[in-house]
Order: structure tokens, then C-alpha cells, then sequence
């Protein structure tokens, strides 16, 4: 925890990905946390509880902690911070996100007045969470809630800032989607300047915007797609969280891959010394349409690297219709969509797009 409330801006600590996102909610000026314990994501409670409870610290960061309920309590009770204009955090594992989906879906509609971030965490392989493999991802496409995926624990900082400002920016909640092995691995991660919250809560009642009945939910559904175009158009196409790598030796083969399978992705082209384009999507949703067809237009094969359902690999196929037609795509063909990749798993479905053969060390590795 000392760590994670490190005053040495600019310097460097190494920090859990959970812990990350505590950092860059802090560095935020977040006011309210709330949350319902459940691994993959119980590290970002435990830090908060035991920063609350830190009396010294609490004075200074103005910040108000609570373990909800459930999850749609705690989810109803950051919207509530959110509408009276403080910055708030909820954060909770996959099968916690059903449970809230209840009101997620009209919070999205009615949209928030502070930054608000809701951190959803994944478990692939089912190491801590039996009761589903699920992929919140799917919650994207339903809700039409801005999603962003972090592959490093830096990134899981950087992303949680981000979030609280696109958030507050197009007044729309934000969810930040990370797996197990990006919640609980260690990285370095670059500190900011923690950021006192200033703002005192107020609840400004409106109707017009909170009252989800007909018809105005329908006029409310309207805004919220065009304010989805907005972000696809203004933020997601331009945002650095999408990059391309640079260092291109086969202009013919590319990949597009997300999150933790990204250092998958790496960690095999390094295996193969290969320096293939890889294109890294960290905004899910919307994802940015003109970037991806740029990148695949004069490819002839592209493999994408995702866990679990092939949400990106759809919209590639889509996307190649107008791009590439002729684009030979791979993915779940080669991939399995069931319990986490790994990196020998990875590995063995680039050398079958680039007709690599694997050494012994590594075919011991894979399991069919």
C-alpha cells in the first residue's frame, strides 16, 4: 500500500495491475469507491479499504470507501456520487457485472455528471471464479458503454485516467475491462501526482435526464448512440491507446490483438525473431473502424489474438468487406475460446500463418 501512495512523482514502483488502477484513480481526484469483493478484482477494494482507514490519509484525499451489498448496490451508490458531481470508482469481477446490469444499462442511458469508471475484471480459466467463463466484453455491445482494455500494469494506470476523463468529458460511464493475469501480474509503472478531490456533492434534480420511461428513453437511446459515434470519431480513431507497431519486416502477415494477448503476441514474434505489424487495440468500444481497415487494406493474411469470444475478430471480417476482401483472417480457427491463452499457444498459431516451424523446447510446451 505504501507504494500504491508513493509521493515521488515521476519516479517508479512496481505495482500489481489492481493496485495500478487504485494509483490512477488517486492521481484522478477520486471521492468515491465503491465495491463488492470478488477475485479478480479484490485488490483494488483491500487497497482502498486500508487507505481509508489510514486516518492521515484519508483527511488529505477527501475520499469516501464503501464494500457494497452486492454489486448493483455499489453500483447504484457510485452513480449517486457521479450525479452529485464527485468522481467516482466501482469495481467488481465478471460474474458481479450480472448482477449490476440491471441498472448499468439505464445508468448508461441517463449517462453521469462526474467521471465515473466502473472496473470490470475477467477470469479466463475460471482460477478464481467458478461460476462463469464469461467475457464482459459482451457488455460493450449491449450497453454501449466505452470499454477500454490495458495489457500492462502501466497501462492499467494510464487507462484509469484516461477513463475519468473521457468520462467526464461525454458524461458517460466508462468501464475499464481487465483479465486475471493483467489484474495480478507486477509491472514498473511511472507514478503521477496524487490529486485531492475538491469537489463537494450536490444532487441536482432533472427529470428530463434521469426518468428512463417512454418516450423520452427512446429520445435518450438516440443520444447515447451519436454520442458513441462522437467518441468512435473524435476519441477512439485518435487515441494512443491504439497503436501500430513500427518495426516491419513482413508487410504481407499482420496481427490485431488486445489486452494480455498482446504480450503473448510479442513474447512469440520474439521467439521467431519475426517483426510482423501488429496492431494493439486498448479501446474496445468503440473500436476504431478507419484504423483497422487501414491497417489489414493491403495485408493478405491477419491473425487475430483475443481470450475468450472472437468480438474483435467479427469485426475485422466486417470491416475486410469493404477494406480487403480477399483477406485471408484467422483467429478462433487457430485459437481456442476457451480458457486463457498462453504463450506457447500463441506461438503455434503464428507459425502456421507464416509456415514457421517450432523447435523442440517449444512444441513440448503446447498442449492440443
Amino acid at each position: 500500500m505504501e507504494k500504491v501512495l508513493s509521493k515521488k512523482v515521476n519516479g517508479k514502483e512496481i505495482l500489481l495491475g489492481n493496485e495500478a488502477i487504485v494509483r490512477g484513480a488517486l492521481e484522478s481526484g477520486v471521492q468515491f469507491v465503491s465495491t463488492y469483493p470478488g477475485t479478480p478484482a479484490s485488490e483494488i477494494g483491500n487497497t482502498f479499504y486500508k487507505i481509508s482507514n489510514l486516518k492521515s490519509q484519508i483527511s488529505n484525499l477527501n475520499l469516501y470507501f464503501e464494500f457494497s451489498t452486492n454489486e448493483k448496490v455499489a453500483l447504484e451508490a457510485g452513480a449517486g456520487a457521479s450525479f452529485s458531481g464527485q468522481r467516482t470508482l466501482v469495481a467488481m469481477k465478471h460474474f458481479g457485472l450480472n448482477v449490476a446490469s440491471d441498472f448499468l444499462i439505464t445508468l448508461v442511458y441517463s449517462g453521469v455528471r462526474a467521471g465515473m469508471v466502473i472496473v470490470v475484471a475477467d477470469d479466463p480459466g475460471c482460477s478464481s471464479s467458478a461460476q462463469s467463463e464469461q467475457d464482459s466484453r459482451a457488455y460493450s455491445y449491449l450497453a454501449h458503454i466505452p470499454t477500454l482494455t490495458p495489457a500492462t500494469s502501466q497501462e492499467c494506470k494510464d487507462f484509469t485516467k484516461f477513463a475519468f476523463e473521457l468520462s467526464e468529458k461525454f458524461k458517460i460511464p466508462v468501464m475499464v475491462r481487465e483479465t486475471t493475469r493483467v489484474a495480478l501480474q507486477s509491472g514498473i509503472v511511472k507514478l503521477g501526482k496524487i490529486v485531492r478531490g475538491q469537489r463537494k456533492g450536490k444532487f441536482i434534480k432533472n427529470p428530463h435526464r434521469f426518468v428512463t420511461m417512454p418516450p423520452r428513453v427512446l429520445e435518450m437511446k438516440k443520444e447515447l448512440l451519436e454520442k458513441i459515434r462522437k467518441i468512435k470519431n473524435e476519441v477512439s480513431e485518435k487515441s494512443p491507446t491504439n497503436y501500430e507497431s513500427k518495426r516491419i519486416t513482413n508487410k504481407k502477415i499482420g496481427i490485431v490483438t488486445s489486452g494480455v494477448a498482446y504480450l503473448y503476441t510479442m513474447e512469440a514474434l520474439k521467439e521467431f525473431n519475426l517483426n510482423l505489424p501488429v496492431l494493439k487495440l486498448g479501446f474496445f468500444y468503440p473500436l476504431p473502424e478507419r484504423k483497422i481497415k487501414n491497417f489489414i487494406k493491403s495485408l493478405k493474411k491477419v491473425l487475430i489474438v483475443e481470450e475468450l469470444e472472437p468480438y474483435i475478430e467479427r469485426e475485422v471480417t466486417r470491416f475486410a468487406k469493404d477494406a480487403n476482401p480477399k483477406l485471408q483472417i484467422f483467429g478462433k480457427n487457430l485459437l481456442p475460446e476457451v480458457g486463457e491463452l498462453r504463450p506457447e499457444i500463441v506461438l503455434r498459431a503464428i507459425a502456421k500463418i507464416t509456415n514457421r516451424k517450432l523447435n523442440i523446447e517449444n512444441s513440448i510446451k503446447i498442449k492440443n
